[in-house]
């Protein structure tokens, strides 16, 4: 397993000091904040109010994920006719054409959340191999 280095954590990300959390053994802020260095005199927190009787509206799960950057080698495979289709359908998954060719360039990481969906616009469009990334690697993603 991957181990979490404090230097990842991003400094607007939200970090958690509640020990009494019932969440906090499997929580990725709770972990951040207990491998914070001792000379961190300030970093944004999560306070009580997020803590409800369901739980925490800022649980993070705790566990590294497979991350992706760039789709430079997405279409190879696929047939000519099918690519503006499959490109105009992963430009709505991103938001845009212009946010579409900043991930495809390798700009952004792409979460396990939208790999599965470039997947499901393949598969939904006849193609049952498995979308390739360019690059893939573990690791702690930060979810705002």
């Amino acid at each position: 397993m991957k181990d979490l280095n404090f230097d990842e954590v991003p400094r607007c990300w939200a970090i958690c000091f509640q020990t009494d959390c019932p969440l906090a053994a499997k929580c990725l802020r709770r972990h951040a904040a207990t491998i914070a260095p001792a000379t961190l005199t300030q970093h944004t927190t999560v306070l009580p109010a997020a803590r409800t009787n369901a739980g925490c509206s800022l649980f993070v799960a705790d566990e590294p994920v497979v991350v992706a950057r760039g789709m430079t080698r997405l279409f190879e495979g696929v047939k000519s006719w099918d690519v503006p289709r499959l490109r105009n359908a992963l430009e709505g998954c991103f938001g845009s054409r212009a946010q579409f060719y900043r991930y495809r360039a390798g700009r952004y990481d792409i979460t396990p959340a939208q790999q599965a969906r470039v997947a499901e616009i393949f598969r939904k469009n006849g193609y049952t191999q498995p979308p390739v990334f360019d690059h893939t690697f573990v690791r702690y993603f930060f979810k705002v």
